[in-house]
């Protein structure tokens, strides 16, 4: 039984009032769960430590702050991010969805980066009925994770498609693969085995494998050299590992073309000498937009530098956006309102290109191939 509130017998009609409309705010303050009716809360999952921390993890954590600082109100409520770092790792990205979701009681879970975070949170956020959403990972295991999963990023099968595409305009029918053991690049090479393979003319001559953990990778290079493939597919998760991959290919002196995913599309990558003449499978979107390059203008402003990839830096912005135009429709973050205004998002114009989701939460997305040259990247038909 709680003890009686003590009154003294000569409180005042003033103590008496202030009492009472003290107990009333205290009331209100409960029952409104805080501030939480003032605010739209989303938690936001990224590498801020590890490997791709000072690449794609800055620039897509870059892209989404510098998304809500330009509409930090949606539905007349001020959003607020909780920040959690899983340094691209599944398991720490699954304690921080359990967190976000049970202590800090977010509608709505943003995976920024990493598709095996990915992975390890959509169980998490389905299960609760939040909302996974992200502007970047490409997984094929998330098409179908559930029925509160969206991403305005392309599933790796569609980089597969273009790999297999440019590969069969160049004429190249014997290949080699080397990938990094990690959910974004084992995603896209599991795509693209069966498709290539599909022609009978084609084959695959070695598949070699790496972790982020292999400083030296001479081994798996030389079974690629011998088995002389006309050219080597290299699906890298950093653009760290891809410098890596150039630095010992070139000391080996193995010179053949080489077609790799969107880390060789990085900075850092693309102004290495060594990297001269290879390939970046890249979204295929407008270079000089104007919208785009004012962005990009803001982006530099903001932060005092360039992202390290230009592409990265501009999904978040884009994601972020489409997110909030479903919260706006909805008045506020109820996840199965969220979920349909999702769904509803067509042929959204953003500075990537055009949006449009379909029925399993994915986006469709065309990829191109561009050509490192004198440190810039090209498009083939330049």
């Amino acid at each position: 039984m709680k003890a009686p509130i003590y009154q003294s017998k000569n409180m005042s009609k003033t103590s008496k009032i202030v009492l009472a409309v003290v107990v009333i705010i205290v009331l209100i303050f409960a029952l409104k769960g805080g501030n939480s009716s003032d605010t739209i809360k989303i938690g936001y999952i990224g590498p801020f430590t590890g490997a791709v921390a000072a690449t794609s993890g800055e620039d897509v954590g870059n892209g989404w702050k510098l998304a809500v600082m330009k509409r930090p109100e949606i539905a007349g409520r001020k959003v607020e991010v909780i920040y959690e770092d899983d340094a691209c790792t599944p398991q720490k990205a699954a304690s921080a969805a359990q967190k976000l979701i049970n202590i800090d009681k977010v509608k709505i879970v943003v995976n920024g980066v990493c598709s095996g975070s990915m992975v390890s949170e959509a169980p998490i956020t389905e299960s609760n009925k939040v909302i996974l959403f992200s502007p970047v990972s490409t997984t094929p295991k998330i098409t179908d994770a559930g029925d509160y999963v969206f991403r305005t990023s392309a599933t790796g099968v569609h980089t597969a498609q273009a790999l297999v595409k440019y590969l069969n305009q160049f004429g190249y029918n014997k290949i080699a693969i080397l990938f990094e053991n990690a959910e974004y690049p084992v995603g896209i090479k599991d795509a693209f085995e069966p498709l290539f393979k599909a022609d009978t003319t084609h084959s695959i001559l070695a598949v070699e494998g790496i972790t982020a953990q292999d400083t030296d990778m001479r081994s798996q290079l030389l079974k690629i050299s011998n088995a002389k493939p006309q050219a080597v597919v290299v699906i890298m998760n950093s653009s760290a590992t891809a410098n890596s991959f150039i630095k010992q290919a070139s000391d080996l002196g193995i010179k053949l073309p080489v077609l790799g995913n969107e880390y060789f599309a990085f900075d850092v990558v693309v102004k290495n000498p060594s990297a001269e003449g290879m390939y970046s499978t890249q979204y295929d979107y407008d270079l000089n937009s104007p919208s785009l390059l004012s962005y990009l203008a803001e982006y530099k402003e903001t932060y005092g530098k360039a992202p390290s990839q230009d592409i990265y830096a501009s999904l978040p912005f884009d994601g972020y956006n489409v997110l909030a135009d479903a919260i706006e429709a909805c008045k506020g973050d109820k996840p199965s309102c969220v979920r349909d205004e999702l769904y509803k998002t067509k042929g959204y114009q953003g500075i990537t290109g055009t949006i449009t989701i379909d029925a399993k939460g994915d986006t469709e997305r065309q990829f191109t191939l561009r050509k490192i040259s004198g440190g810039k990247l090209i498009s083939l038909n330049d």
